[in-house]
C-alpha cells in the first residue's frame, strides 16, 4: 500500500532530486551544513556523498576566501534570495582547480511563522556557454583587426596606384616610399603574427571542450549541419566498445535498440530539419552484450554569423530509474491482481481505493462516494467502529470479521489488517491501509471441526464402551482376514475363468494400467505399458464418443460407468465385443484416487442378442405389412360408418385404430431396439430450432390425444445441431409418458434453460409419480415400474430415448415425488 501513500519519503524525495538534470542541495544553519544534494550536484562538486552533513567550508575547502560561503550565511540570517548568472567559482575537482561559471540561486524557505528552516540551492553549469561567448567575442575583435588591418591594406594600394600615376613624383619622393614600404612590412608581419594568434586561440578553444568533454561521465557528441557525427567523447567508446572510426561512421545508430531505433531517429532527423533542439529516450547496446537506458538533450549550435552549425548533444544513463519505474508498475500490477482485500481508506472513513479483487468480493462496480463501514457486514459493525478510532491514534488492528457481498447478501470472512499512513516528515496519519485475506473457508472448516470435536467426544465415550467387545471380537477379525484372503484368490480365479480383466486410470496423469487378459484381448503386447491411444485404436470408431463421455463423466462428476463397444483385435483383426464397467474411488476429503473396473469378453452373449434383434426386427418388419392393411380398412369402414351414421361401427372402429397406432408404436420401438443394437441406428444431425420442433411435437400430441392441457413456456428459442427426427421421438415420447401416467385435465408444462454449453429441457406432468427405487432403473431397456401392469407398454421408451440422448453426448434423468408428478430432463450440446 505504500505505493499508494499521499506523501513522499525522504529517500523518495532525494530520488526525485536525482531524476532532475538541475543541480540540487538543501542547506540548514549558517554554515550551510549539507543535508541532502541530489547527483548532479555532487559531480559538480567532485565529491560523493561522504560530503552529506558537513558544512559547505568543511566539503568545499576551495571555497574560502570566495564570496559563496557568506552569501548563505547572509541568506539564513536575512531569509533572502541571493541568484547570479555566469558566475566564476573556482573548485577542485580530481586535485585540480579548475574555474567553472554558473547560474545559481540560494533561496531561503521559511516556516509558518516565517523563520528559515532551510535553504535551497541550485545551480547550472554554464561555463561551456560562458567560454564560448568569450571565443565569440575573441574572434569578433580579431575580425575586427582584421577588417581595420583590410581598409589599410585598400589604403595602401590607392596610394601604390597614385604612385604609379605620379612616377615623377615618386622619384622625388622616393625616401618617403621606403618608409612607406617598410611599415608596410611591419603591418605585413603583424597580420601573419594575429592570423597565427587567432589560429592558436581557436585550437586553444576546441581543447579546452574536448578536455572538457572527455573528463566528463556524460556521453558528448558533436554532429555538423548535415547532420554527420564529428566527434564522441571517450565514454561513447568506453560504453559501446566501438572505435571513434566506426562511430563517426553512423555506428552509433546501429547499437540503438530496435524497438527505439525508429522512433528515435525520427525525433533526431526531425529536429535537424527543423534546426531545432531535441531530446529522447532509448535503449543501447553496450561492450557487455546488454542494453542501458540513456536520456538525451541536444542543443543547436550556431556560427558567428547566425549560421546552423550542427548540434553538441548530451546523454546521461538512466536505467536505474527505469527500472526503478518497472518495478513500480510491476507492483501497481501484483495489487491489481492479488486476490487479497487491500483498501486505503481516507481520515473520514472513506475509501479511496479497492483493488479489483477486493470489488468482487463486495460486488461493487465501483468505490466512488463509498464508507469503510459499508462493507462491514450489518452484525459486526458495532465491532469495527470501535476498532477504527484506535487506527487514527496510531494503534494497527487485526481483527477476524465479516464482510458482505452487496448483489448477493451473502457475507464473508476477512482476517482485517489495518494499520496508519504517516507523512513522513510530521509523522501525521494522512490515511488508513488494509490488507486482508480471505479467511472464509477456514471459518467454515472450524465450525465444522468443533461440531466434529462434539460428536467425536460423544464416539469417544462409546468408544470406551466398545473396547472390550473388540477385544472380544479380535480373533473373529483374524479369522474373517483369513477368509477375505481366500475371497480375493477366489475371485481372481473367478476373473481369469470368467472371461474378464482389469483396468485403472490414474485421474492425474491419465496413465491406464490393464491387465494381461485385457492385453490379449485387445491385441497389445505383454511386455509393454498400454496407453490410452492404444485402447481407442482397438475400439471401433463410432464408439469414441461413447468412451470418452464415460471418461469424462467419470473424471469430473465421479460417475460409474457401464458400456458396451465392439473392438477389433490389433495384433489378428479379430472382432469381438466387450462390457467395460468402471467405478471412481475417493478419499476422505472427496477427491479422486482412482477410476478402474473391469473389462468382460461378451462376445458370444452379443452375438446372441443381435441374432434375437435381427429376430425381432424380422418379425416387427413382418408385422408391420399386415398391420397397414388392416389400418387402411378400419379406415375404409370409418368413411363408411360415418357415412351411414352408425355411432356404434364409428366408436368401434376408432378404438380399433386406436389399439393400430399403439401397436404400430411398439412394433417401431422394437425395430428401433435392434438397429440400436445391431449398430444401423444412424444419427444424422442437422441445424434446426428447438422450439419449432417442440411446436411441431405438442400438435402432433393434440391430434392423437387431447386430454391433457400442455404448456409451452417460451424459453427454447435456440438452434441446436443434432438429429431432428430422433430427437423429435424423444419428446414425443416423455410427453406421451406424461400423459399416460396422469389423470385428464391435469397439466403437461414444457420448460427449456441454456447455460453457455448446452440446453436443458424440463418435461413435468402432474401424475402418480415414480418411486425411488424405480428411478435409476427407468432407462433400463424393457425395465417398466412395479404395479402399473394396467398401463400397456413393453419398457423400451425410455431406453431408446436415452440412447439417443446419448449419443449426441448430452444427458437424461427423471426426478419425482410419488402422489404428485415427475419432472423429465435432458441436455444437449449448443456446440456443434
Amino acid at each position: 500500500m505504500s505505493q499508494s501513500s499521499p506523501f513522499l519519503s525522504n529517500d523518495q524525495l532525494l530520488e526525485v532530486f536525482n531524476y532532475t538534470h538541475t543541480a540540487t542541495a538543501v542547506h540548514v544553519g549558517e554554515t550551510a551544513i549539507i543535508q541532502s544534494a541530489n547527483d548532479a550536484m555532487l559531480r559538480i562538486w567532485g565529491k560523493d556523498r561522504s560530503v552529506i552533513g558537513k558544512s559547505l567550508e568543511d566539503a568545499l575547502p576551495e571555497l574560502k576566501g570566495q564570496p559563496f560561503i557568506e552569501m548563505f550565511r547572509k541568506v539564513w540570517l536575512e531569509g533572502m534570495l541571493i541568484s547570479g548568472k555566469d558566475t566564476a567559482a573556482d573548485l577542485l575537482i580530481d586535485g585540480e582547480l579548475k574555474t567553472f561559471y554558473f547560474d545559481f540561486e540560494y533561496r531561503a524557505i521559511k516556516n509558518d511563522e516565517g523563520k528559515t528552516i532551510c535553504i535551497l540551492h541550485t545551480a547550472v553549469d554554464v561555463s561551456e556557454r560562458v567560454l564560448r561567448r568569450e571565443a565569440v567575442e575573441r574572434e569578433q575583435e580579431k575580425e575586427e583587426a582584421l577588417q581595420r588591418e583590410q581598409v589599410l591594406n585598400e589604403e595602401l594600394a590607392a596610394t601604390v596606384e597614385e604612385l604609379a600615376a605620379t612616377n615623377e613624383e615618386l622619384v622625388a619622393t622616393n625616401e618617403e616610399l621606403q618608409e612607406t614600404q617598410e611599415t608596410l612590412h611591419v603591418l605585413n608581419n603583424e597580420l601573419e603574427l594575429r592570423v597565427v594568434e587567432r589560429f592558436n586561440q581557436l585550437s586553444e578553444s576546441e581543447k579546452r571542450f574536448k578536455t572538457m568533454a572527455e573528463g566528463t561521465d556524460i556521453l558528448i557528441a558533436v554532429g555538423d549541419e548535415e547532420g554527420n557525427a564529428i566527434y564522441f567523447n571517450k565514454p561513447w567508446t568506453a560504453l559501446t566498445g566501438r572505435s571513434m572510426k566506426d562511430l563517426l561512421a553512423f555506428g552509433w545508430a546501429d547499437l540503438i535498440h530496435p524497438e527505439d531505433r525508429d522512433r528515435y531517429m525520427n525525433i533526431y532527423l526531425s529536429a535537424l530539419r527543423d534546426k531545432i533542439a531535441f531530446s529522447g529516450e532509448f535503449r543501447i547496446l553496450t561492450r557487455k552484450g546488454d542494453y542501458r537506458w540513456l536520456l538525451t538533450n541536444g542543443p543547436p549550435r550556431f556560427h558567428a554569423d547566425g549560421s546552423f552549425a550542427g548540434y553538441i548533444s548530451s546523454c546521461i544513463d538512466i536505467t536505474e530509474r527505469k527500472l526503478i519505474e518497472l518495478e513500480r508498475l510491476n507492483l501497481n500490477k501484483l495489487i491489481e491482481a492479488s486476490s487479497e482485500f487491500i483498501a486505503l481508506v481516507g481520515l473520514d472513513m472513506s475509501i479511496q481505493y479497492l483493488n479489483p479483487a477486493a470489488l468482487r468480493k463486495l460486488g461493487w462496480a465501483n468505490s466512488k462516494n463509498r464508507n469503510i463501514l459499508e462493507v462491514i457486514f450489518p452484525a459486526d459493525r458495532p465491532a469495527a467502529e470501535k476498532l477504527l478510532p484506535g487506527v487514527l491514534a496510531g494503534t494497527n488492528f487485526k481483527q477476524e470479521i465479516r464482510f458482505w457481498n452487496e448483489e448477493t447478501g451473502n457475507p464473508f470472512w476477512i482476517e482485517w489488517n489495518g494499520f496508519a499512513i504517516k507523512d513522513q516528515e510530521t509523522d501525521k496519519i494522512t490515511a488508513i491501509a488494509s490488507v486482508s485475506a480471505d479467511i472464509t473457508e477456514r471459518k467454515l472448516y472450524q465450525e465444522e471441526l468443533q461440531d466434529i470435536n462434539l460428536e467425536m467426544a460423544a464416539a469417544n465415550e462409546e468408544l470406551a464402551t466398545t473396547n472390550e467387545e473388540l477385544a472380544q471380537t479380535h480373533e473373529d477379525l483374524i479369522q474373517y482376514t483369513k477368509k477375505l484372503a481366500d475371497s480375493e484368490e477366489r475371485l481372481l480365479q473367478a476373473i481369469d475363468t470368467g472371461k474378464m480383466g482389469t483396468w485403472s486410470i490414474d485421474p492425474k496423469t491419465l496413465e491406464i494400467t490393464v491387465s494381461g487378459f485385457v492385453k490379449n484381448l485387445l491385441g497389445l503386447p505383454l511386455d509393454e505399458p498400454a496407453t490410452m491411444d492404444d485402447i481407442m485404436s482397438a475400439i471401433d470408431p463410432d464408439y469414441h464418443d461413447i468412451f470418452n463421455t464415460a471418461l469424462s463423466n467419470a473424471l469430473n462428476n465421479h460417475s460409474s460407468s457401464d458400456n458396451e463397444y465392439p473392438i477389433t483385435n490389433l495384433t489378428t483383426g479379430e472382432e469381438k465385443w466387450v462390457r467395460a464397467t468402471g467405478r471412481v474411488f475417493v478419499d476422505q476429503h472427496g477427491h479422486m484416487t482412482e477410476y478402474s473396473g473391469l473389462f468382460i469378453d461378451i462376445t458370444e452373449q452379443k452375438l446372441d442378442e443381435l441374432r434375437k434383434n435381427d429376430f425381432i426386427g424380422m418379425v416387427s418388419h413382418e408385422l408391420k405389412t399386415p398391420l397397414t392393411a388392416i389400418n387402411g380398412f378400419v379406415q375404409v369402414l370409418q368413411r363408411k360408418a360415418k357415412k351411414d351414421e352408425d355411432n356404434y361401427e364409428m366408436i368401434a372402429l376408432e378404438k380399433t385404430n386406436s389399439q393400430i397406432r399403439k401397436m404400430t408404436t411398439m412394433i417401431n420401438g422394437f425395430l428401433n431396439v435392434s438397429r440400436l443394437e445391431s449398430g444401423k441406428l444412424l444419427i444424422e444431425k442437422t441445424n434446426f430450432n428447438l422450439d419449432e420442433l417442440l411446436k411441431e411435437a405438442i400438435e402432433e400430441t393434440y391430434i392423437s390425444q387431447s386430454s391433457h392441457k400442455i404448456i409451452l413456456h417460451p424459453t427454447c428459442g435456440v438452434d441446436i445441431h443434432a438429429d431432428r427426427d430422433k430427437i423429435g421421438n424423444v419428446i414425443s415420447n416423455l410427453i406421451s409418458n406424461g400423459i399416460k401416467y396422469s389423470d385428464n385435465g391435469t397439466r403437461i408444462e414444457i420448460t427449456c434453460k441454456t447455460t453457455e454449453h448446452e440446453v436443458e429441457l424440463q418435461i413435468k406432468d402432474e401424475g402418480i409419480g415414480i418411486k425411488p427405487d424405480d428411478i435409476d432403473k427407468l432407462f433400463e431397456r424393457y425395465y417398466r415400474v412395479q404395479g402399473n401392469h394396467t398401463i400397456s407398454g413393453f419398457g423400451i421408451g425410455l431406453y431408446l430415448s436415452a440412447e439417443i440422448i446419448e449419443r449426441h453426448g448430452g444427458r437424461i434423468w427423471a426426478e419425482s415425488e410419488e402422489g404428485k408428478g415427475s419432472v423429465f430432463h435432458f441436455t444437449l450440446p449448443l456446440s456443434y
